[in-house]
Formats: C-alpha cells, structure tokens, sequence
C-alpha cells in the first residue's frame, strides 16, 4: 500500500503522517499483513506512535494473530464492523435532541454546517481522537476565532459523541475523557465612573425612555438584565419598596433605592400604555371592521392602549387630543360588540401579562436584544474602536459598576454576594482590590474590630465552601449593623 515502508520486523510496515505530530515529530502508524483463510493479501492497522504503539509490539500483534488463525479462532471476515461516521451520528443527534431544545438546534446548525461537518463530517467516531481533537482546537484558533467560541464548536462535537454512546449506536472510547477543552477568561472588571453612568443614563434617555428606566434600575440594583425583563408586578412590593427578584441563583430580595423605585413606578405608568393591536400584525380589514362595529376612526384603533380598554363593562374610554384650535383632551365611549368581542379578547390576552417591562406589542424582552443600549454605549464614547473585548461597555456593566461602588462604599464582599445574588462569594472577590482599604478604615473605627474582621473571615470561608444561604439571615443583618 502506498505510502507504507517496511520495518526490520517481519510482516510490519510504518506509514509516517504527513498532517499528525507527536512530540514535535511526524506521528507513525504501524501495519502487519497476512495472508487470510482465502489466500488473499490483507493489511491490519495496529496503531499509532502517539497511542503506545511501536514496531515490536505490531510484531507481537502479528504473530498473536497468525496463530489464532491456524488454531481457527478467527473469523474468515477480518475486517471489524464499519463504525458510524460523525455526519451519521449527528444525523441521528439532530432528529433526537433538537426537538427538545428551545432554539430548536438553529445555533448547533449554523456551527456544523460551518466548521464541523468540513471537519469530521467523513471521519468514523472511533477514528476521531484526543489528538486529532487536539489538531482541531489549534486550527480554530489560528481561523482567529475567539476561546468561547472554540468551546462551543468543540462542545457540539462533544454532545453528538456522548448522546449517541449514551443511546447504544456507539460503543468505542469517548475521546473527550482524555482531551482539555479551551480555558475561557469571560471576566470583565471594568466598570462606570459616576460621571460615565450618567453620560449613558442621558443618551440611552434621548434613544428609548424605556431603557433608560431599565438601565437606571440594574445601576442601583445590579440586577441582571433577564431579572429586570423578567419582574412581574407581584414581584413588587411597593409599600416597603421590597423588589422580590427571581434570579439564576434563587429568590432574593433587595430593597429599592430612590432612584431604582421611581424607575420601576414609571415602568409601571408606560405598562398600561402598551398599544393593543400591535403595528403590522393585524391587518387592514380587521382595523376596518373593528372601526365599523364600534363606530371608532380606524386611525383611532391602531392607537388603543390597554388602559382604554374595559373588557368587563365592554366599554372603550379613549381620548380625542385635538378639539377645535386648542390641545384639549376630549374622551369618547364606544362598545365593544359581539361581532368584535373575540378579537379584542384575543388581542388583550396578549397584553394581560404581569411583566412590568416588554417589547412592542407587549412582547417579552430578549435578554440578548440590546441593540439600543450597545448604540448609546458606543455614542457616549465608552466604546472606542479597537476597544478589548472584555473593556467593552455592555449591558452587564452595570452589574459589575453597582458592585464595584458597592465595594469602594466598603459593603463587605458577602453582603455584595447576597445583593446580587452571586451563590459563592468567589465571583465577588475581583472587586476585594476596591474594598480592601474603605472596608479596612470602617473597621478600625469599631472598638472590636478584631472581632468583626475574624467574624468577616469566617463567615466568607463558609459562604465559599457551602454558599450563602448556609449562613442565618440574622446573622448577616447584625454583622452589617455593627460594622
């Protein structure tokens, strides 16, 4: 075969990789051939260098071999059992997993069709291993893609390999137990001066009033974005300002600061102002028939709020803005008959939801639509070109900007892990360099400040090791209040 050069052993060629490395060399496969039961010629892959195999130990196979085969112990077929290649295996991935993802696989999709099916879409699975994996990996990052990104590239191979070993139609060894996937260093440490806050406060206000109370609220509460869009109105406890905040971690509750409250009151006025039939979604001739039925202008019933309308008593209150020469608010009833009863109904359900803040229409928020707040961002001059990925301003640096003049304020780190409902105190530690000194000068200033600097300690070794819902509510609250 070519390519293949015999070795000093009898029967056993080596076939030097032009495309494989082991220890900085050309990776060396080794071959035995036979003679099989038909007299025909045969080759026998052993293995290569880079998994143990040498030319003695190829030998060692051959003559093991050869001696089954006089004592007819093997098969007359000597060739194994032809294993599914990747393509077949994410076949069978996409037609079993997908259905239960809520993307529908649309992402895992756009990543095979581009760099994995181009990769081991031909290769067997029990041919794709820690090394070639390993090949992979250096090749993705020399295409310049970033180390999230390899990960989730490498990830899907990984998925595809352990559901189909997991549903029996694989059987060979899982390369991943021996291969390191990528580190990825996600971490972004910058954070807002006071000044910097309130240029983007400003900007997002000019672009959309609604961002502007949703970053005002993550400012001062350091709440996650999918938190803010996923409050509800029964999260709200407006009497003692208590916002109930269903987070990533569990349940917890923070108490409103001025600034976050009167946000929230606002989002609440906007709420019952959601248009009821949303622009381009219904047509023309619904417009025009609901305008018939209730004796409405049609330009009129494109512009209905929520607020305007009754279901219970079928009433619509709504408010003609001009009357005669002067700006007046002039209110009409008008029925909501039978005829267009199941349209309204239909439409308001819609709008019915508790969230305090949606999208046009009454639609959730994407947690990762932020298009408004990445074009003020860039606007204020937060975001230079040729700015590290990880020193962009985006939506999350308000959390971190919260924390960190929690930090500088000299909140200790626990409190701030509870605040912003970190489970463990060790994503809270990058802002210890803010807080180390104010924290320290606070301490001093206590007549037992021993004490409370090794209660400090003890309770955030506890918080680290078992995560803070170990440590009593009470006990958090004293050690705030003494120090």
């Amino acid at each position: 075969m070519a390519g293949k050069v015999k070795t000093k052993f009898v029967g056993v060629y080596q076939y030097v990789s032009e495309d494989r490395r082991f220890d900085g060399k050309p990776d060396i496969c080794y071959y035995f051939t036979y003679k099989d039961q038909d007299k025909k010629f045969r080759w026998h892959k052993v293995g290569w260098r880079s998994e143990k195999v040498t030319a003695s130990y190829a030998s060692e196979k051959r003559s093991e071999f050869l001696t089954q085969m006089r004592n007819g112990e093997t098969p007359k077929q000597t060739r194994k059992s032809k294993c599914i290649t990747f393509s077949e295996a994410y076949k069978i991935f996409e037609d079993k997993w997908f259905p239960r993802l809520k993307s529908g696989g649309a992402d895992i999709t756009i990543r095979y069709n581009t760099y994995n099916e181009k990769a081991f879409g031909k290769t067997p699975l029990d041919e794709i291993t820690p090394l070639k994996l390993e090949d992979y990996k250096i090749a993705l990052f020399q295409k310049g893609l970033a180390p999230a990104t390899v990960v989730l590239i490498m990830g899907d191979i990984r998925n595809v390999i352990n559901r189909v070993k997991k549903w029996g139609i694989f059987t060979g060894e899982n390369p991943f137990q021996f291969f390191e996937m990528p580190k990825v260093d996600n971490a972004r440490t910058r954070f807002l001066s006071h000044n910097e806050a309130d240029l983007l406060l400003e900007t997002l206000k000019k672009h959309s009033y609604k961002w502007y109370l949703i970053a005002t609220i993550s400012l001062n509460t350091g709440a996650r974005l999918g938190e803010i869009t996923g409050a509800t109105i029964h999260d709200l406890q407006l009497e003692t300002r208590v916002w109930q905040i269903r987070g990533k971690t569990g349940r917890r509750s923070i108490t409103l600061n001025d600034a976050a409250y009167n946000a929230f009151l606002e989002a609440m006025k906007i709420r019952q102002k959601v248009i009821v039939f949303t622009h381009k979604k219904v047509d023309k001739e619904t417009i025009d028939f609901i305008a018939k039925e209730t004796g409405m202008y049609p330009s009129d019933v494109i512009y209905l709020h929520t607020e305007h309308v009754n279901m219970e008593t079928g009433v619509i209150r709504f408010a003609q803005r001009y009357v005669g020469r002067r700006k007046a608010l002039n209110y009409s009833e008008y029925r909501i008959t039978d005829a267009v009863r199941p349209i309204f109904e239909k439409w308001m359900d819609k709008k019915a939801g508790d969230l305090i803040f949606t999208g046009r229409g009454g639609v959730p928020i994407k947690s990762n639509k932020t298009k408004t707040f990445d074009l003020s961002a860039t606007e204020s001059g937060l975001n230079h070109k040729g700015t590290d990925r990880l020193d962009k301003v985006v939506f999350h640096t308000l959390r971190h900007t919260y924390c960190s003049w929690e930090a500088i304020k000299g909140t200790p780190l626990f409190k701030i892990a509870r605040l912003v409902g970190h489970k463990t105190t060790t994503m809270t530690e990058r802002y210890a360099h803010l807080c180390s000194i104010a924290e320290s000068q606070n301490l001093i200033n206590k007549d037992n400040d021993t004490a409370i600097e090794q209660l400090n300690s003890i309770l955030t070794h506890l918080v680290e090791r078992k995560g803070i819902e170990q440590v009593p509510q009470s006990v958090l609250d004293w050690l705030e209040k003494v120090s």
